[in-house]
């Protein structure tokens, strides 16, 4: 599970002794009175970019680190440290040894109806799409901008004018969907960027065209291919996805519940991304 292995990561990471400078003793957060320093983060953050070779925004690690420390410190209240089965005294010992008991048992026993599944589906459907991307930098300017925005405006009248989607796509879709014609497959609204699922999910019948979506990519044609009904879904996946949703409000429940009890100070300023 993610957080189990996010858990682990971050065990590795708090377990190296970390002296900070006079310096870097600004206190980032503070949660029922342990501190952790400016010097303590960036080092602990350093090492997970160098390990993992991801960077994570700032901010989620710092979340993440709280919410370590605070469970910790529960499982220290618990009595879980005097535990004969526990091999190491490390905070993510205790951490994982209290998720265990209070969260992770409480995954296994998560059941998934039918009407759980029709529930999730009717909130997140799935349509089936083609596009063709003309690739644009979020920052370019003005110029580039309108040179772009001319050359899918002469590809959009194309298609509207009858000439083959899948052709055009492969002819002129600068995305790594060009060589399948465009075909994005069937998705639902969260796995693309809220701008080009603002406009694909409006479409209302197979084979209709949206006007030009501009993207942090570049400016897209829609072409809506498909809908999906219920009783079409893949319902394992669905039924994947619906855990997973109950597991992490489980796992949510479980943090705010220590949250409400804990005196925890933020200094997030101190974080340079």
């Amino acid at each position: 599970m993610i957080q189990k292995v996010l858990f682990f990561i971050l065990s590795i990471i708090l377990s190296f002794s970390l002296q900070a400078k006079p310096k870097d003793t600004e206190i980032v957060a503070e949660i029922n009175g342990q501190a952790l320093t400016v010097k303590q983060f960036n080092d602990r953050y350093q090492w997970y970019v160098d390990r993992f070779k991801f960077k994570m925004p700032k901010k989620d690690f710092l979340k993440n680190l709280i919410d370590l420390e605070l469970s910790s410190q529960e499982a220290v209240k618990r009595g879980f440290d005097k535990d004969s089965k526990m091999l190491y005294d490390t905070k993510i010992l205790l951490s994982q040894h209290l998720l265990e008991k209070e969260v992770y048992q409480k995954f296994e026993a998560i059941k998934v109806s039918d009407r759980d599944l029709k529930k999730y589906f009717e909130k997140s459907p799935e349509i089936k799409a083609s596009h063709i991307l003309f690739k644009l930098d979020p920052k370019a300017d003005k110029p580039k901008e309108e040179e772009g925005r001319k050359k899918a405006e002469e590809i959009l009248k194309k298609a509207r004018g009858g000439e083959d989607f899948t052709e055009l796509a492969k002819k002129y879709s600068e995305g790594p969907s060009a060589k399948n014609g465009g075909d994005l497959d069937y998705f639902t609204r969260d796995s693309m960027v809220p701008e080009f699922s603002e406009v694909a999910f409006k479409l209302k019948k197979a084979g209709d065209l949206s006007d030009l979506v501009r993207t942090k990519y570049g400016f897209h044609i829609i072409k809506l291919t498909g809908i999906r009904d219920f009783k079409s879904a893949d319902k394992r996946r669905l039924q994947n996805q619906v855990k997973s949703q109950k597991q992490k409000e489980i796992y949510e429940s479980f943090f705010s519940n220590l949250k409400k009890n804990a005196k925890i100070t933020i200094h997030e300023n101190l974080i340079e991304d």
